[in-house]
């Protein structure tokens, strides 16, 4: 087992952060709170521009289609990023610049259909030739949650066949200058099981990303160890979830952390207490009733500390976060997904021989939920 670490430190905090695109009501700063339940959330609701759909030349900028004539056309889509109502109006641009009907791109917001996109032929029955078309190669189809394995064919309208909420999504944070990253976690989100979430870095802005990290995607807490670590002055989280079911994705507490490693670690004697803050409440009868809360862990630890400089290493987390501020830390990284916690201190006592320098720390640390 690796030594515990300690994740205090934490450089997304206390700077202006840049997202695309937030809720209004849940700005990109949510991510800098310590109640990870008030998360940052993409643009989802009827109304809102809605989050970035990217069209790259040669990638995904083509629609092959036959119009009500039965004339085979290709849209060329400009490359890009585009908000929800910008693709809309750009699809229905394009294909009406190559032919003489009239099309309408929706998207829907309510029903079975939630979160996918629709087409319509004012003129009559036409083809979306997602398969045969001889721009296969180069199809908006999976952008846009259209099944490239057969045509649509025999009708004025389509719906797509897959949610589509966004290409991608980001929140970037500028440290203001080179900073040493250890780790990378993420607590409170809704990522499926199968969302690309990265941790990226630049020293230019992301007009070039320098590293790439991508997190295992699991419920809780998402976290990297970066070894080496990273030193850039810019970081950001990049979120690929383009068809979660909420029709959003969200993020809680970020961190993009400098660890603190203990020499020695600490006892095996500690202990792990599973607490219910779930109150009894008895009525003038004696009837028994209860509010269910949420239960928690507190783990104590005591760890042997020799010589003043790793005293004083204890002594500035405690400077740093009290009891009031919330951190991570990992007790195991050879566990790394499954010892990682978000907690703040409950109990920090010093106790020992100062004479000669040695000392126990009785250390309490409470999860938060």
């Amino acid at each position: 087992m690796d030594r515990i670490k300690f994740f205090y430190k934490n450089w997304w905090d206390g700077g202006t952060l840049v997202a695309a695109y937030a809720e209004p009501n849940f700005p990109a700063e949510n991510t800098q709170h310590r109640d990870f339940n008030k998360a940052f959330r993409s643009l989802y609701s009827p109304g809102s521009t809605g989050s970035i759909f990217e069209i790259l030349a040669g990638v995904n900028d083509r629609l092959d289609f036959k119009d009500s004539g039965n004339t085979t056309r290709v849209a060329t889509l400009a490359a890009g990023g585009y908000t929800r109502t910008e693709i809309l109006a750009h699809l229905k641009a394009r294909m009406e610049a190559v032919c003489a009907d009239t099309f309408t791109w929706e998207y829907i917001f309510i029903g079975i259909d939630a979160y996918k996109f629709k087409v319509i032929d004012a003129t009559g029955n036409f083809e979306l030739s997602w398969n045969t078309g001889a721009n296969k190669a180069q199809s908006v189809a999976n952008t846009i949650g259209y099944d490239d394995s057969a045509d649509d064919t025999g009708a004025a309208n389509y719906t797509a066949d897959n949610i589509r909420i966004h290409s991608w999504v980001y929140v970037a944070r500028d440290f203001g200058q080179e900073r040493t990253i250890n780790a990378v976690a993420i607590r409170g989100h809704n990522f499926q099981s199968g969302a690309t979430i990265s941790a990226q870095f630049s020293s230019d802005n992301f007009i070039t990303v320098h590293a790439n990290h991508v997190f295992t995607t699991q419920d809780d807490i998402l976290v990297l160890i970066l070894s080496p670590p990273e030193n850039y002055q810019h970081g950001r989280i990049v979120i690929e979830d383009a068809d979660n079911p909420d029709g959003y994705v969200k993020m809680g507490r970020v961190g993009f952390l400098e660890q603190f490693q203990p020499e020695i670690n600490f006892m095996g004697d500690g202990s792990i207490d599973r607490e219910d803050p779930s109150p009894v409440l008895t009525s003038e009868n004696g009837q028994e009733s209860s509010i269910q809360l949420d239960h928690f862990d507190t783990w104590d630890y005591i760890f042997h500390v020799k010589g003043a400089t790793e005293k004083a290493y204890f002594d500035a987390m405690f400077d740093a976060v009290g009891k009031s501020k919330a951190f991570f830390y990992c007790e195991d990284p050879d566990l790394l997904l499954t010892t990682t916690r978000y907690v703040a201190i409950n109990a920090f006592r010093w106790a020992g021989r100062r004479d000669v320098g040695l000392w126990t720390l009785s250390l309490q640390l409470r999860e938060q939920r």
